[in-house]
């Protein structure tokens, strides 16, 4: 057979077939992988701002940034509400296509605000711009688009409105109130005047005479005032007017002269005290007045009279004592049932109806003096005598001739030693007495020995000098308690230290005029074992557990002995200090 040496075609296509997918596949992959990488990146602002909100379309579908987009030709929009529109013819090839930021111009319009007359203060308010004017007729600007708020403020009129800017539009607003006024005279120059509207708002309130300018139309209360007179009136302010209106004021006289002086007259017109007599009324409206006449004691006097302008009446008058005789009956019954205190107010009730009367003034020293003697008898009872006493000196001032006074007097005179001395062995007694009372609220109390001081120095200095030396010498104590009542003060405290705690109570008080007692216990804590620890206080979120020492069961060589020993040495070391009888040294402390 015959051999050749060059392939068969048919030999070769599967070859070429298979290097064409392989570049086929190749090339769609390389697609998809450029693909991915086609994004379009872009920003939009408005004057500078973003706006996240931003309608953006490409091809007039929506398209955030960050997006693939296809290749071609395309169409990329950005609209966004009060801003001018964005739009882009752009050809998209294979890669990143950034447009960078794109700052759409804010629509304008035009705002138009006038004011006739000019007003005080117009307010224009808008999201993005704002404006107060004063004093002004208006004013004419380019504005962004938006809905305002225009209000124009006159003294007695405001009105405030919204009005709508659109883009590459003029938007106007006038204000044209037609107010009016009132020119308002009065024959005195120290009244006054309130004006209101017709739904009760204050408009003006100020000194007659006045014109009250700038006024809306319509009907206006009038309060016109003079001292204790008004005259109220309605009047009608009309548009473009100034109406007059006037309100004079003419007076009387009334001149009340009694007997007794000092009765209080009050008018009937709502019972206003007017003065007491003798006394002269002036300033009066013509008219009928009542008048009541008012004393305590006397029976009550009713008085009209007609007052006339420019005149005056003359009111005189005796008025009969009523309380007089009812004050000293109901004196004598309270003084028959030992109710002095009752009797004493009566007998002034008396005295108040009639002044300087002998009757009266007899019967207040009585009920005076026997109060003072049944208060001394219950004082005596409880053994003050001494205060006792005092109580009948100022029983004898009102009563000098009382033999019950002055024998008791001589009684409790006798008896004055016994309660001196009495008060003399509690106060001395009472430090003491404070201290075992005191302990028995603190724990383990009982198991340590109790120690004593004394000085000279007040209780008040030396309770502020031990809490001193309690608080600042190093290692210092923590107070638990600090308190001071009367002449006994209380101290409590703890001081920790490694591997123990020492609490100590102190209570002194004043047991003589110059000598002060100080008691004080030690009591000494060793912190508890490892295992028997609290588990947060191993982490140190709540405090270590201690346990008091009980001396008594302690070997004579156990270290301890030395914590308790050193612990009586410093708290006594820093109360010596306090109160002067030791040298400034620091304690020491157990570490």
């Amino acid at each position: 057979m015959e051999k050749s040496g060059k392939p068969k075609k048919h030999v070769l296509r599967p070859l070429f077939w298979w290097l064409i997918l392989v570049l086929v596949l190749y090339g769609i992959r390389t697609h998809q992988r450029l693909m991915e990488k086609t994004r379009l990146e872009f920003t939009v602002t408005m004057q500078g701002q973003p706006h996240y909100e931003a309608n953006t379309t490409f091809d007039g579908k929506p398209i955030v940034s960050g997006q693939n987009i296809s290749l071609g030709n395309h169409t990329f929009a950005v609209t966004l509400p009060k801003a001018e529109s964005f739009s882009t013819k752009m050809f998209v090839w294979y890669g990143d296509h950034n447009l960078g930021t794109i700052d759409l111009k804010r629509t304008m319009g035009t705002l138009s605000v006038t004011a006739d007359p000019p007003a005080p203060f117009i307010f224009i308010r808008g999201p993005e711009w704002s404006v107060t004017l004063t004093n002004s007729s208006g004013l004419t600007q380019s504005v962004p688009t938006d809905a305002y708020t225009v209000e124009a403020d006159y003294p007695h009129w405001q009105k405030a409105d919204t009005t709508t800017v659109f883009a590459n539009q003029t938007t106007m607003y006038n204000f044209a109130p037609h107010l009016g006024g009132l020119n308002l005279g009065c024959n005195q120059t120290d009244a006054t005047l309130q004006l209101y509207s017709s739904d009760g708002q204050l408009v003006a309130n100020q000194m007659l005479p006045a014109t009250v300018t700038g006024l809306p139309a319509g009907d206006y209360k009038l309060i016109a005032m003079h001292h204790l007179h008004r005259r109220t009136d309605t009047l009608t302010v009309k548009p473009d007017t100034i109406s007059n209106a006037e309100y004079d004021f003419n007076y009387g006289a009334v001149v009340f002269d009694t007997t007794p002086d000092g009765v209080q007259v009050f008018s009937s017109v709502g019972h206003n005290y007017c003065g007491m007599t003798p006394l002269t009324i002036g300033e009066m409206l013509p008219g009928n007045w009542t008048f009541s006449l008012e004393r305590n004691g006397y029976q009550t006097l009713q008085v009209s009279l007609d007052v006339m302008a420019n005149q005056t009446n003359l009111v005189t008058t005796n008025l009969l004592s009523e309380n007089y005789l009812h004050a000293m009956n109901q004196a004598r019954q309270y003084m028959a049932a030992a109710d002095y205190d009752d009797a004493l107010r009566s007998s002034v009730d008396a005295l108040t109806a009639k002044p300087g009367d002998a009757d009266a003034t007899a019967m207040q020293n009585e009920a005076t003096g026997n109060e003072y003697i049944q208060q001394a008898k219950e004082l005596g009872n409880s053994g003050e005598y001494i205060e006792g006493g005092q109580k009948l000196a100022l029983a004898l001032q009102s009563l000098p001739d009382n033999a019950d006074a002055k024998q008791l007097a001589a009684d409790y005179k006798q008896h004055e030693p016994e309660e001196i001395e009495r008060r003399r062995v509690a106060r001395l007694e009472l430090p003491k007495k404070s201290f075992d009372a005191g302990k028995m609220n603190l724990n383990g109390a009982g198991l340590f020995q109790s120690h004593e001081l004394t000085t000279d120095k007040p209780a008040t200095e030396t309770f502020a000098a031990i809490q001193t030396q309690l608080t600042t010498v190093q290692p210092a104590f923590q107070l638990i308690r600090s308190h001071m009542d009367g002449e006994i003060f209380t101290l409590e405290a703890y001081q920790d230290f490694s591997g123990g705690e020492r609490e100590c109570s102190i209570i002194g008080g004043q047991s003589k005029d110059d000598e002060t007692q100080i008691y004080f216990e030690v009591i000494e804590l060793k912190k508890v074992g490892f295992m028997d620890q609290p588990l947060g206080a191993l982490v140190g979120a709540v405090p270590s557990k201690y346990r008091v020492i009980d001396p008594s069961k302690l070997a004579p060589d156990d270290k301890l002995n030395g914590q308790i020993s050193e612990g009586v040495s410093n708290v006594t070391a820093r109360i010596q200090i306090a109160i002067g009888q030791a040298p400034a040294v620091q304690a020491a402390v157990p570490q």
